[in-house]
């Protein structure tokens, strides 16, 4: 049985550990699932969350990374370190496929 995860963006009175506070509203959605085209959904209401933020709320650092990434802020610094370290890993893994291939035509030439 799949599970299917879908995140909401909530404003609510400010949380301390283990303390449920009544959520006052939603502002958007996230789902990290990719569809049949590859892409991962999130809608937001603009209006909303600038109003919520002009009001003095503070949101978690994957919702600042989201509204970063959207446009609406600023991007996160811990964006800029995620791709980075996706483009370090990937420049390794092409690298052992290039050191992969190299020895195998050093071998067939043999």
């Amino acid at each position: 049985k799949q599970y299917l995860f879908i995140y909401n963006f909530l404003i609510s009175l400010q949380r301390r550990k283990n303390q449920h506070q009544p959520v006052i509203e939603q502002v958007g959605t996230f789902d990290p699932l990719p569809n049949q085209y590859n892409e991962r959904l999130v809608s937001f209401n603009f209006e909303r969350i600038r109003y919520w933020l002009g009001k003095g709320a503070h949101m978690s650092t994957p919702a600042a990374e989201l509204l970063g990434i959207s446009g609406l802020l600023p991007i996160h610094p811990r964006t800029y370190m995620t791709a980075w370290r996706n483009r370090q890993k990937q420049a390794a893994t092409e690298e052992a496929d290039s050191q992969s291939t190299e020895n195998e035509t050093a071998q067939g030439k043999n």
